[in-house]
Formats: C-alpha cells, structure tokens, sequence
C-alpha cells in the first residue's frame, strides 16, 4: 500500500508564469495526439532517444473519470525539458483492450478522447520533487511496458484499470522514490462511484469539474 500525506484538492498555489496546458512549441511526438500501445510507446522514445533524453517526470497522478464506464482508472504524468522548461501532460491506463498510453491530448480544449477519461477525480499523486533525480518518460515507459507484460489482459475485478495504475505508481515509487500526496477523495479508488449516495456524486461531480478546468489552465499535476 502507497504510504501517503494528505493534500487537499484544488488549493494548489499556480505560478504566474505556469505554462498552458497547450503549447504549440512542443516537439511533434507530445503536440499531435496519439494513442499508443505502451509497447509502442517505449519504441517510440527508445528510437528518438537523443531527442527526448532531457524530458523529466515531475509528478504522475492517479484519476478517476468520474463519468466513464464502471469508474474507470487511469495516470496521468506530467513531464518537463529539463533544458527549456517545457512542459507537457501524458495519459496512460489499462482498457478493456488493451494498455495505452494518449500523448499530444489537447487538455487545453477540455474535451476528451473518449468516455473514458470524462470528469477526472484525483485521487493521488507522486511527484518527484528533486530536479536532479527525477526519472526520464523513458524510465516511465519502461515500467509501463514491463507492466503490460507481466500481466498483458484486462480481468475484470482483479488485473483491471485500477490494479494497473497502483501497480505502476508502486513500481515508480519502488524505483525512482518521490513523495505520495493523497488527494481529498483519494478513498474513492478501487470502487464504483455509482453505488455512492446521489449527494455524494454531486459532490464528487463539483470536485471533477473544478480539477479539469485547473488540467485546461496549467501543468502541474
């Protein structure tokens, strides 16, 4: 079990100079949205290696997408040029068919690519605080692939979207350290918000809102 400190949703100081969650300077492969396998995904960053070395994991956080098919669960990574600065937000989960990775996600439109990742709840967060030992997208990308083929089918209840994104935030944690922030409904993993009181959900729903406005506006989780 992730061992956590408590952070309280969307009291997140932003800096004035935060970076837009669009930004048309980003290399091709993080600005033209995509949906790759994660075996595909760690091709991708192996044969541009050179190009991508620099691009840090700052923080990868644990979502629930509220208004998608049975609660689903999934990451989402934010990862930085450590030269420029640069930022961009990644997203990456086991599906019904398979585990993907969504790059180039136009986050600043509010739109999603599919059901789901619609209304997205934070639950935790892992962010690597120290500039100098923060892990690569390639070092993520390994792990994610290694995930897939340790365990590549989506079993309902047990080796689904929820065990996958614990696992890969334990295999982070494991390797690379960081620290675990929990977020105000962090309880809610590995449930079905649908059995909550309709109260409850409402509650729920103005969190999710409020967050994915935050994601349109800035880069920090």
């Amino acid at each position: 079990m992730l061992n956590a400190s408590a952070l309280q949703a969307f009291e997140v100081a932003v800096p004035a100079n935060a970076q837009k969650a669009s930004d048309q300077s980003l290399p091709d492969l993080l600005r033209c949205y995509q949906k790759l396998s994660t075996r595909e995904w760690l091709h991708t960053l192996s044969d541009q290696a050179s190009e991508y070395r620099n691009w840090k994991v700052c923080s990868i956080t644990w979502i629930k997408a509220l208004a998608s098919p049975f609660s689903h669960e999934f990451l989402q990574f934010i990862a930085e040029d450590a030269v420029t600065g640069r930022r961009s937000r990644i997203a990456a989960g086991r599906e019904e068919n398979g585990d993907w990775v969504l790059v180039g996600w136009d986050w600043a439109s509010g739109q999603t690519p599919s059901d789901h990742y619609k209304l997205p709840l934070p639950l935790l967060s892992l962010e690597f605080d120290d500039p100098q030992r923060r892990p690569n997208m390639y070092d993520l990308s390994q792990v994610l692939a290694a995930i897939t083929e340790r365990q590549p089918y989506y079993r309902f209840r047990r080796e689904m979207c929820w065990w996958y994104a614990e696992t890969a935030l334990d295999d982070m944690k494991t390797k690379y350290g960081g620290s675990i922030k929990e977020w105000q409904w962090s309880r809610y993993r590995y449930s079905f918000i649908v059995k909550t009181s309709l109260i409850r959900r409402k509650v729920l729903t103005k969190h999710a809102e409020a967050f994915k406005t935050q994601l349109a506006e800035e880069l920090n989780y």
